[in-house]
């Protein structure tokens, strides 16, 4: 049986985030517990190595280049591993650097994974380059003397994604890597498909980028007391201390067009956060982080959340009127959405995003300029499944998300040619009436057309189910359980397809579809009508 990477030609010449569900695997670090030094060495006999008070020290011989520690961690080249814990130095001008490398080249063949003065306290996630590794740490501008410390339970495991019932964890998916997405609590939503998207904040979780309410009220840091979603890293500490302007934002010059803003957010001693885009109204859009509910619609259009687990929520906000809006700004408020209010507490934030269009993209993550996601693209050849030329039958299950203000015909499947649109076999959004379509195209011919009578769930995490099936003369679709109209008795499909285009046409990605597909079912034989009932029910 093929598997998925062997079926599909998926593309996306950018990376992008997704929400996996990970297992981890057993401990490989030797005697992190720190209570004897028998695993564990000097990689340049530049340092001595004990144990005190659960903790394992290295201290320097002399004023040298390297100093620290090292242990053996059997890895496996290509998988990906969890490297987390502590170490600090007594002298605060030392560069403290926790390494995963080859001990006697550590020079070149390692892996940096933090680094910072004084005291280094990582946990994020790398590849394995070689079978045998070693984790450990390198000291530079230190005294003879002085010492750095890991405190116990430093750890490295091997991480598994995909895995069902697993722990949240947003992921980065490489170039042209696919992303197979799963909910917080475990449960799988399928390959992720979007539409192109910018995230035009600059720095997208970078506290000093901010700027903070002038009579002091709110101040921003840069954090590790709670873990980010993506497991490494900061986040930012929103921490209001006393009445009055509770704001954090950015000021990006007037625009019109539709904007969304979005944010992890996770709840600290604060209540209610509120987000801002309007320039003129003071009022932010609010939720509430006790009830997770929103308590303030001002100032936006459509509003939403959804659970990345561990405490994080995503909130969204979009503004779709012609007012002007110029505000990228988060603000812990009262219940009524007040910048200036009397509430106090923090709130920690990750990956703040404002991008055009009416619905939220996936994180995209800046440093210093705006960033673009590009579009993703997922194809199959026929002939790879045992496609038949003359009869057929296709279900999806799917969810979408999409313009309503803009006349789209957005694909869910399509079946045809890369050369030409004459010839096709599709189901598709049509999105200003927010409704769903099967057509049977041959020779540029609409040979069956059948329509949705209600709408299409958009952007609401809702999956449908879609059926087509087609043969000389008799085509037939339903949709969530019911049979749309009568069969079609006059379709000729004499033209030859090659192609299957998921969420995008077989001519391009212009009519791509956001969203999630979970299933694809394609059967090489013309189905009961029946039978399409109980497959979209």
């Amino acid at each position: 049986m093929s598997t998925f990477n062997e079926l599909i030609d998926f593309t996306r010449s950018t990376t992008g985030t997704y929400l996996d569900s990970v297992v981890y695997g057993e401990e490989l670090v030797v005697n992190n517990a720190f209570n004897d030094t028998t695993a564990w060495y000097e990689p340049r006999n530049s340092s001595t190595i004990s144990a005190v008070s659960n903790k394992l020290r290295s201290t320097a011989d002399s004023a040298a280049t390297f100093g620290g520690a090292t242990t053996l961690a059997g890895l496996t080249v290509g998988k990906k591993y969890k490297i987390q814990g502590t170490a600090s130095s007594n002298n605060s001008s030392a560069i403290v650097r926790i390494r995963v490398g080859i001990p006697q080249d550590l020079g070149s063949a390692y892996i940096e994974i933090t680094q910072l003065t004084g005291s280094v306290t990582a946990s994020t996630y790398f590849i394995a380059t070689a079978e045998t590794m070693h984790v450990g740490t390198i000291v530079t501008g230190h005294n003879g003397g002085d010492y750095v410390e890991f405190d116990a339970g430093f750890s490295v495991k091997e991480i598994t994604g995909g895995q069902v019932s697993g722990t949240p964890l947003l992921r980065t998916a490489a170039i042209n890597e696919p992303r197979l997405e799963y909910d917080a609590q475990g449960n799988a939503l399928g390959l992720l498909i979007e539409e192109a998207r910018t995230n035009l904040l600059e720095y997208s979780n970078q506290a000093n980028q901010l700027s903070y309410s002038a009579d002091g009220a709110t101040t921003g840091v840069d954090t590790t007391e709670v873990t980010s979603l993506a497991g490494s890293g900061t986040v930012i500490k929103l921490n209001k201390t006393s009445g009055g302007k509770g704001f954090a934002r950015v000021s990006y010059g007037s625009t019109t067009n539709a904007q969304t803003l979005s944010a992890f957010v996770k709840k600290g001693t604060a209540r209610y956060i509120g987000f801002r885009q309007l320039a003129v109204a003071s009022t932010h859009t609010t939720f509430d982080l006790e009830t997770n509910t929103w308590v303030q619609t001002a100032g936006s259009t459509s509003r939403g959340y959804e659970d990345y687990g561990n405490g994080w929520l995503r909130l969204w906000v979009v503004s779709d009127d012609s007012d002007s809006k110029v505000w990228a700004s988060l603000c812990i408020a009262n219940s009524g959405g007040a910048e200036n209010n009397s509430e106090t507490g923090t709130v920690y934030v990750y990956g703040i995003q404002r991008e055009t269009g009416l619905f939220p993209t996936s994180y995209i993550p800046t440093s210093g300029s705006a960033v673009t996601r590009v579009v993703d693209s997922a194809v199959a050849t026929l002939s790879d499944f045992y496609y038949r030329q003359k009869n057929g039958s296709m279900v999806v299950e799917f969810t979408s998300k999409y313009d309503e203000s803009a006349g789209l015909v957005k694909r869910v499947c399509e079946i045809g040619n890369t050369v030409t649109s004459d010839n096709r076999i599709m189901t598709y959004v049509k999105t200003d009436e927010t409704r769903l379509s099967s057509q049977v195209w041959d020779n540029d011919d609409n040979e069956f057309s059948k329509t949705l009578t209600t709408s299409v769930p958009n952007g609401t995490g809702v999956y449908s189910k879609v059926a087509l099936a087609w043969e000389t003369n008799n085509a037939h679709a339903a949709f969530d359980g019911d049979l749309v109209g009568s069969a079609d008795t006059d379709v000729s499909l004499t033209q030859t397809r090659d192609t299957l285009g998921i969420m995008r046409s077989t001519t391009g990605t212009t009519n791509s579809l956001t969203g999630h597909i979970k299933s694809i079912q394609y059967y090489p034989l013309r189905v009961a009508d029946a039978k399409l009932e109980t497959l979209t029910s």
